[in-house]
């Protein structure tokens, strides 16, 4: 887990909204294990993820159209 102090802790809805998803296909990645490179996290049978990395993903997750070119 990252070592960032006041790291905010989001809900999965959070976190989807965040990533402009639907709370039910970050539940469905956590199962099938579909994007590991969202890190989820559970304390006490609740599920959370942390701001920074759910930040981090949407930015490693996010192409620029200038970068692509379609035809």
């Amino acid at each position: 887990m990252q070592s960032v102090e006041h790291d905010k802790e989001l809900t999965t809805r959070q976190a989807a909204t965040l990533l402009s998803l639907s709370p039910m296909t970050l539940k469905k990645w956590r199962c099938t294990a579909e994007h590991p490179d969202l890190p989820w996290y559970k304390r006490f049978g609740k599920v959370f993820y942390l701001e920074s990395e759910v930040l981090s993903f949407k930015e490693q997750s996010t192409v620029s159209s200038q970068k692509d070119v379609f035809i």
